[in-house]
């Protein structure tokens, strides 16, 4: 069960916008929130000047400290919306967040942009991995292609998205991301360049005429029926038809990751 606290704080008389996070808060609680699940964010960009000021005017919360950590500190520390437990919880979770490498905490700040669906942003941080210190192990670098893959097909850039998911299929062959290469291809192509999709993922001709053929009976019953019941879990190798994989599909699916990307852009 999640905790219930109470605002003790008077709210201020105009909210604040972090426009990076696409996030507002008008009272010192709401900004503790924020810490909580953003916080990779702010041990990442700091409190800026245009923060700082509004902290201060309105919620009469000086920082004086120019260290992102110690920022932090000093707002948790301000008033009692963390409990004697939770600071100490908190920071641990801090220092060992610091500890990371930089590459490391950046792949978590991107992590954090597509959690949230800033696509935009999420795909940026994940490009500027390439600039920063430190390594990912080839998990992690497959997590990289596959996010930068979703950033893409959410932003309707198909044939990019196709091919981070063609490089994370590359370090690991995982079902989810041949899930989410092959629905690109679907939407983005015809069968001719589905089958050539296929073949340069290690699937065989047959093969990929079979699940393109899979999908398009599969699409054609979802725009008929307003159930789903007989559509199987996927299973590539017996040549079914995967319920998730083609529901995303239809159009309301598609409607999401347009309003979405258009909230985000506006």
């Amino acid at each position: 069960m999640s905790k219930i606290v109470l605002c003790e704080t008077k709210p201020a008389k105009t909210a604040y916008t972090i426009h990076k996070i696409n996030r507002s808060f008008q009272s010192y609680e709401e900004l503790c929130w924020l810490l909580e699940h953003y916080l990779i964010f702010f041990l990442s960009e700091g409190i800026d000047r245009s923060l700082k000021n509004y902290l201060k005017e309105y919620l009469n919360l000086e920082i004086k400290s120019e260290d992102a950590v110690q920022q932090v500190k000093e707002i948790i520390n301000f008033q009692n919306y963390f409990t004697a437990d939770e600071k100490i919880q908190f920071q641990q979770k801090m220092r060992t967040t610091y500890l990371y490498s930089a590459a490391k905490k950046q792949k978590l700040l991107a992590d954090m942009y597509l959690k949230h669906h800033l696509y935009l942003m999420a795909l940026t941080s994940y490009q500027k991995l390439e600039m920063v210190s430190g390594k990912l192990n080839p998990n992690e670098q497959m997590h990289v292609w596959y996010h930068m893959g979703l950033c893409q097909s959410r932003m309707f850039c198909f044939d990019e998205a196709k091919e981070s998911f063609r490089k994370a299929l590359m370090l690991k062959p995982e079902k989810q991301i041949q899930e989410a290469y092959f629905m690109i291809s679907y939407l983005s192509g015809d069968e001719k360049s589905f089958v050539e999709d296929g073949k340069a993922v290690s699937f065989d001709e047959e093969h990929c005429k079979t699940i393109y053929e899979n999908l398009k009976e599969c699409e054609k019953e979802i725009f008929e029926k307003e159930q789903f019941d007989k559509l199987a879990k996927i299973d590539y190798h017996r040549k079914k038809a995967d319920k998730s994989m083609t529901r995303r599909l239809v159009k309301t699916t598609l409607g999401k990751w347009k309003d979405e990307y258009k909230a985000e852009i506006i």
